[in-house]
């Protein structure tokens, strides 16, 4: 099947857009490998697109929306054509046509051929004319040598393409909120990486395998993650022998960012990404602005300069299971 995908908040980007339309074209072209990605007037047509595929295509960053589409000759014979030839669905009972014309040497206005479409397929299938909210809105983009036809558009994910914002490294936990974190920075143009701290005394075949899921998940919408895992043992042992317990989770979230620190400026990350969210309780106490602050001020006799070396084990984590 072929698609038809635009997109919004690109064309904010003035006399950049060249630049993050051909980030997105790279993209779609590395995430779904055989489809055929072309710049065309009204946004991106897809060639040798698998229909199992819409729903991931629907979360990738960049584009605002999408259909299936058919592509005719430049005539209104062929439109209504094809038109008429399409099983635009079982239960339709509104409808209504939008034209769009490129090619301003078309011999009708964009109204009237929503005029004779609409007539077309008024006849053929029973709908009712609907110009507000009907339940099947028929697509028509006429350019000088081709014409685009296609129906109700699947909302995509909107933002702008990975790979435009530069680079940030995301703590990665088992919980929903970090993953979520990282999936949003993606849909603000950032390359992303992981890193998990592994919870020695929790380690699990299964809690691993967690985090790699996660990771490939993410990894579905920019291509390739860098996971970096650091085994958490030594700092957990330090922690209980020299910090209060109703501490402890905060100085570990501390030392969780301080490490972070130091393996993003390895990797050139631009900054740290977290799934905080303000209200959400750690330890019993709900997270608020202040409460966040204060994890940095927070007094312990750990020695913080033994960080730097702190080992940790990168792998990168592909589309599918390895």
């Amino acid at each position: 099947m072929n698609i038809i995908a635009h997109f919004d908040e690109i064309f904010l980007k003035g006399s950049n857009q060249k630049h993050f339309i051909s980030r997105l074209i790279q993209n779609l072209e590395f995430l779904f490998p055989g489809v055929k990605v072309v710049r065309i007037e009204s946004g991106l047509w897809l060639e040798n697109f698998q229909e199992e595929e819409t729903a991931r295509l629907a979360l990738i960053p960049g584009i605002a929306n999408f259909a299936p589409a058919y592509l005719v000759k430049p005539y209104l014979k062929e439109i209504i054509k094809l038109a008429e030839s399409q099983n635009w669905g079982d239960s339709i009972k509104t409808f209504r046509v939008k034209a769009e014309r490129s090619d301003k040497n078309f011999p009708l206005t964009s109204i009237e051929v929503e005029k004779e479409v609409g007539s077309a397929v008024n006849i053929k299938f029973g709908y009712k004319v609907q110009l507000k909210d009907p339940e099947f809105n028929l697509h028509i983009n006429i350019a000088k040598d081709r014409a685009i036809v296609f129906g109700n558009t699947i909302t995509g994910a909107g933002g702008l393409p990975v790979g435009t914002a530069g680079k940030v490294l995301c703590l990665l936990s088992g919980g929903i909120d970090s993953p979520i974190a990282a999936y949003n920075i993606m849909r603000r143009g950032a390359t992303i990486e992981l890193v998990h701290f592994q919870n020695q005394t929790k380690v699990t075949q299964e809690v691993s395998q967690k985090i790699i899921d996660l990771a490939q998940e993410l990894a579905r919408y920019q291509g390739k993650v860098t996971l970096h895992i650091v085994p958490f043992e030594h700092w957990q042992k330090q922690t209980v022998m020299k910090v209060p317990s109703d501490y402890r989770m905060l100085i570990t979230r501390r030392l969780f960012f301080r490490i972070s620190e130091i393996i993003a400026d390895k990797i050139d990350a631009q900054a740290l990404v977290t799934g905080d969210s303000l209200g959400q309780f750690v330890s019993k106490h709900p997270q608020t602005k202040a409460r966040l602050r204060e994890i940095e001020k927070i007094e312990t006799n750990l020695d913080f300069s033994e960080l730097k070396d702190t080992p940790y084990m990168s792998y990168k984590i592909g589309m599918t299971k390895p």
